[in-house]
């Protein structure tokens, strides 16, 4: 019987991703304080969204956030490891609890995009949501599927809008922009 020679796997880290942080909230003041304390916590932004949709939340967040009437994206030139997400996602619980007393309904959710997907972080476990470490979890939001990025069944339905579609579209041309100019 000859021996079937199985090729050795190799592990290799992936491109780096890009940064964004979604802001429900508000106050418009508390925003632009948010944006300040993120610009200085992670890197200058890259883009700002408009005013988008409300962020409502999910039957599982309920319990234990509300959610402003404003939605905002902010991205940011610095690209990160996908490792970095249970801290950066520490990072903006520190920020939003410096401003709770000014907006109640302040919320930070980061996230990243790479060529192939959107992943957000919560510190509320779920059936869809793969645990990272710390307490956070990762949640796939978008998959980028035949040319165009597909919010998936169980995402939050913000990110089933024109508008957020539409935002997270141009963020990852951009992103691929960047990678084919390395």
């Amino acid at each position: 019987m000859s021996k079937i020679q199985v090729p050795l796997e190799n592990l290799s880290k992936p491109t780096p991703a890009s940064f964004f942080l979604i802001v429900s909230y508000e106050s418009e003041e508390v925003f632009f304080q948010v944006k300040e304390f993120a610009e200085n916590s992670f890197s200058k932004s890259m883009y700002e969204s408009v005013a988008l949709p409300k962020w409502i939340l999910p039957d599982s967040d309920k319990m234990l956030y509300t959610s402003g009437n404003l939605t905002r994206i902010l991205s940011f030139t610095r690209r990160i490891h996908r490792e970095e997400l249970p801290s950066l996602f520490k990072e903006c619980l520190a920020i939003t609890k410096k401003l709770r007393k000014k907006d109640p309904t302040i919320r930070l959710i980061p996230g990243y995009m790479t060529s192939h997907n959107v992943v957000i972080a919560s510190a509320i476990d779920d059936f869809h949501r793969m645990y990272l470490f710390h307490g956070v979890y990762g949640e796939l939001v978008y998959k980028y599927i035949k040319s165009q990025l597909v919010p998936q069944e169980v995402s939050p339905p913000f990110f089933h809008t024109k508008e957020a579609l539409y935002f997270f579209a141009n963020l990852r041309d951009a992103h691929e922009f960047h990678l084919k100019k390395k």
